[in-house]
């Protein structure tokens, strides 16, 4: 659920500056961040994470349907079409900062 661009965006705001704008230096950096991102310890992914499936109801005062009523859904679907990550970028920098991730389908605003 949580697609690769989100994390990019994660990438670009949280790291350190480059040295150069080669490829190599821009990924590494990237890199850099990615590893940085504190794991989440089993007890506290309740705390830290959220995952849902939208309902029926009014998106933009218009009614939508739920994801189980969508075409080709099965109505006991589990598939989750929301997340949400309380994420920390054990770094220097952002030590302490949480970072914020939200992303699902059929969301009543877009992202950036």
């Amino acid at each position: 659920m949580v697609q690769n661009h989100l994390l990019q965006l994660l990438c670009l705001v949280a790291m350190e500056p480059m040295v150069s704008f080669d490829a190599d230096e821009i990924r590494n950096k990237k890199v850099d961040v990615l590893h940085s991102i504190r794991p989440i310890a089993p007890g506290e992914v309740k705390r830290m994470a959220v995952r849902g499936q939208y309902g029926s109801g009014t998106l933009l005062g218009k009614k939508v349907r739920g994801y189980r009523q969508e075409e080709k859904v099965s109505p006991h679907s589990k598939t989750e079409t929301f997340a949400a990550l309380k994420l920390f970028v054990d770094n220097w920098r952002w030590q302490g900062v949480p970072f914020y991730l939200r992303t699902g389908k059929c969301l009543s605003q877009k992202g950036f």
